[in-house]
């Protein structure tokens, strides 16, 4: 055997592996002995049909099989001493590999062509100009937090004079195209919340009324969906998709909601053993979680800006069309050539920041342990605040762990985001990212 590498680029390759019959023949003399022994065949005794006619069945199958295990194995073996770093998986060249007849023993070439992984630049010193975004919480925003916390927590009170807002129980009744109520229309009673509604115009004939008032209205143009329809009227999705017709709606009572009083009992139930004393201490106290809730999105921006930059600042070349090559062949029945060059460009790209992950995990150990996926199903068992737990517990615990790590879907989605999580830690101390503090209402237009 003899395997010659041949350069074809500057980021491609071949492999020439050159065959003789002393390479395989023994190793297929083997396998169809063993076929004799087992084969069964009408007119011979079972393990005596004769070699000649066992090779005649399946000389030319054992003996390609044979060649295909031969030159993966040397393949293999060939790329790990040569310490070759490769994109993707060779590729059989079909062009310069003959046609090749597995008949009779003979001297035989195969072509393999070969991607060859980019030397590239990646900087890592603190002058990206990156920027890490740290949304501030406005007043307004905050405030209107708070205004809902009220309205959640207050208290339904039933009303004579309806407002903007207020909640609205009533009879339905479906009307004739003459305005008179239609006979074996439509009816039945239901609430009504004027401020679900689309049309402007429907929410204010609700404001002002009292009970014993009829307002006359088309419940699909004002809600312009069939399953709100639905559950207004107490009828099916289907009979609210081809309804488009005015009812009476008569008003039997009305419910306001008063916000709950900014009080200390109210304070203890939306943040219990925080020491809040009056409205601007909750606002701030608002402000103060809402930003905490808005660093995942400060962290994916960030995470995505970075990944840009090293993409764009390594500069990495790739063997395009070696790459083209190996998306239609690792995807077979699922892409065509076509789609592969229409998507060619987000196929690269997710190829350039593969060969950036992989180098930084390569460089400075970045990995999982399982260790730290056991320690996140613990978690799942503690509670803020809640105390030690004692041995017996811990060993329960683990026991339940144990169950919980045998769903490899699970470990790995938990692997996953732990790692994301790492790569996320590792760029921001590598890249050192410029803070810029800013309202969400503009941090969402940069989105």
């Amino acid at each position: 055997m003899n395997i010659e590498l041949q350069k074809t680029g500057e980021l491609t390759a071949t492999v020439k592996i050159d065959l003789s019959p002393a390479d395989y023949e023994e190793k297929v003399l083997k396998v169809l002995k063993d076929y004799q022994r087992k084969a069964q065949m009408p007119g011979f005794r079972p393990g005596k049909v004769p070699f000649g006619l066992t090779k005649k069945m399946y000389g030319q199958a054992v003996t390609a099989d044979e060649i295909n295990k031969l030159l993966g194995e040397s393949l293999d073996s060939f790329i790990r001493e040569q310490n070759l770093d490769l994109l993707g998986n060779p590729l059989a060249n079909t062009e310069k590999t003959p046609q090749i007849d597995f008949t009779e023993p003979a001297e035989m070439s195969f072509y393999f062509d070969l991607g060859l992984s980019p030397q590239f630049e990646l900087k890592l010193d603190g002058k990206s100009g990156v920027i890490y975004h740290r949304i501030e919480v406005s007043d307004e925003i905050a405030r209107k937090y708070m205004d809902d916390l009220r309205r959640r927590n207050g208290t339904l009170t039933d009303v004579e004079v309806s407002e903007k807002g207020d909640m609205l129980k009533g009879d339905f009744a479906e009307l004739d195209t003459d305005g008179t109520v239609k006979p074996e229309g439509i009816t039945s009673n239901g609430s009504v919340n004027p401020e679900l509604f689309k049309d402007e115009a429907i929410q204010a004939l609700f404001t002002g009324v009292k009970n014993g008032d009829v307002v006359k209205f088309n419940p699909m143009q004002a809600s312009g969906n069939a399953t709100d329809v639905a559950a207004m009227l107490g009828i099916s999705k289907e009979q609210a998709e081809t309804l488009n017709a005015e009812f009476n709606y008569t008003v039997t009572g009305i419910s306001r909601m008063i916000p709950a009083e900014m009080n200390a009992e109210f304070f203890e139930k939306i943040y219990p053993g925080v020491e809040i004393a009056d409205e601007a201490a909750l606002l701030e106290q608002i402000k103060k979680d809402a930003a905490g809730s808005f660093v995942g999105e400060s962290d994916k921006k960030f995470f995505n800006d970075a990944i840009k930059y090293l993409i764009e600042s390594s500069a990495i070349e790739l063997p395009d069309e070696f790459l083209k090559r190996w998306l239609v062949d690792v995807n077979q029945d699922k892409l065509t050539a076509e789609e592969v060059e229409k998507n060619y460009e987000d196929y690269a790209r997710s190829m350039r920041w593969q060969l950036i992950e992989n180098r930084m995990i390569r460089e400075h150990n970045i990995q999982v342990s399982e260790e730290e996926i056991r320690d996140v199903f613990r978690s799942y068992f503690q509670r803020p605040g809640s105390a030690e737990m004692d041995e017996d517990m811990k060993k329960r615990i683990d026991g339940i762990v144990d169950s919980f790590m045998k769903n490899k879907e699970d470990v790995r989605r938990i692997n996953d985001q732990l790692f994301e999580q790492k790569i996320l830690a590792f760029l921001k101390e590598k890249i050192q990212p410029k803070e810029q503090t800013i309202s969400y209402e503009d941090f969402a237009k940069l989105q």
